[in-house]
């Protein structure tokens, strides 16, 4: 577990102190195993069993914490097994269940508000402008997060995106076909071949000591998502265990001398996908519409194949998709790369056209 939260949580985990919390709360029961004479010394592989993780999440209800709280804290054990067994430290890493009767999680979506806020807070800074980007192309299209990000510019072909990327085999999850929704359009002209959603690096320039930006394929989104949720004021206190909030200490650099509250975002970029989905169902989009729109498999394998071919193809999604921008409009103009007549929406006015080679 030591090996674990120092090899593995510390540098690749977003909270790795509440790991570490968890692990402490492991130690202290292992210790109440011994005196009451379960353990009969320090705890083993081998003597990992339900019956023991069991006795663990009586153990930390009984201590008033949430069963959702209980439940990371089991993590705490099944991580580092299986980690450690992934990286030949032991023969094998046996079952760790998770707390029964655990409620599920609240499905969050943002509100128009909040959509209007995350997109200003995006466009502030050029670094987070990417962001931007994937908020647009998101809740214009419904696709599946993973799909946005290592979408190229050769998958946009005259009205149409095709998320499934050329010579890429369809899999379980599928990468749908999409119209380019009016608003949409502008963000995707003009765009350097590669990757759509890339991000401006910043950094200071040895000649000029100004700061410079490189582009570069965007990765990871989830710190830059964080920083414009925080920047938004989308965001709650972050609580321990006992549910009290957590402190940092004052900022010298920014001339901070008293303590303040840690905050975190909420939601994540799979966020905008649960918003999007909520947002059609609410204007009464069709249900297969939606379904298509998400990639979600359906109908023959003829129908799934040419029906975007159609004139009126996921017309009802591509009308309430610009009736939610309507309603973010009222509230910002964060959502308009530059004023256009939004009713022209063939991309292949704006840039080369490409065969598409879809799989």
């Amino acid at each position: 577990m030591a090996d674990w939260l120092l090899k593995h949580a510390q540098p690749n985990l977003s909270d790795p102190v509440r790991y570490a919390n968890s692990v402490a709360h492991w130690i202290e029961f292992f210790a109440d195993e011994r005196r009451a004479g379960r353990l009969t010394g320090p705890p083993t592989v081998a003597d990992i069993n339900t019956a023991l993780v069991q006795r663990f999440q009586a153990w930390r209800i009984a201590a008033g914490v949430s069963p959702h709280t209980a439940s990371r804290d089991t993590a705490a054990l099944r991580q580092p097994l299986n980690w450690a067994w992934k990286n030949n430290m032991i023969a094998s890493a046996p079952f760790v269940p998770d707390i029964k009767d655990k409620p599920g999680p609240k499905e969050l979506v943002y509100t128009v508000d909040q959509i209007a806020a995350l997109l200003d807070a995006a466009r502030a800074e050029p670094d987070r402008e990417h962001i931007a980007m994937l908020v647009m192309i998101a809740l214009s299209t419904h696709g599946r997060m993973q799909a946005i990000l290592e979408l190229t510019t050769d998958q946009i072909q005259g009205n149409l995106i095709y998320f499934n990327a050329p010579g890429r085999k369809q899999t379980k999850k599928r990468r749908s076909i999409v119209p380019i929704a009016p608003t949409l359009a502008p963000w995707l002209e003009d765009l350097p071949d590669g990757k759509v959603i890339q991000w401006k690096k910043p950094k200071r320039s040895a000649a000029t000591g100004k700061i410079e930006y490189e582009l570069l394929p965007a990765g990871s989104v989830k710190k830059s998502f964080e920083k414009c949720l925080l920047a938004a004021g989308i965001s709650a206190v972050e609580t321990d265990d006992d549910g009290e909030p957590v402190w940092l200490p004052p900022r010298q650099k920014l001339g901070e001398t008293a303590w303040r509250p840690k905050l975190v975002g909420l939601g994540s970029p799979n966020t905008l996908r649960h918003t999007i989905s909520t947002e059609l169902h609410r204007r009464g989009v069709p249900e297969a519409q939606i379904d298509t729109a998400a990639g979600h498999s359906g109908d023959s394998t003829n129908k799934r194949h040419y029906r975007h071919l159609r004139p009126d193809y996921l017309e009802d999604f591509i009308e309430a998709v610009e009736d939610l921008w309507s309603e973010v409009g009222k509230l910002t103009t964060a959502h308009l790369r530059y004023q256009r007549d939004t009713k022209v929406v063939d991309m292949g006015a704006a840039r080369t056209k490409r065969k598409p080679k879809n799989g």
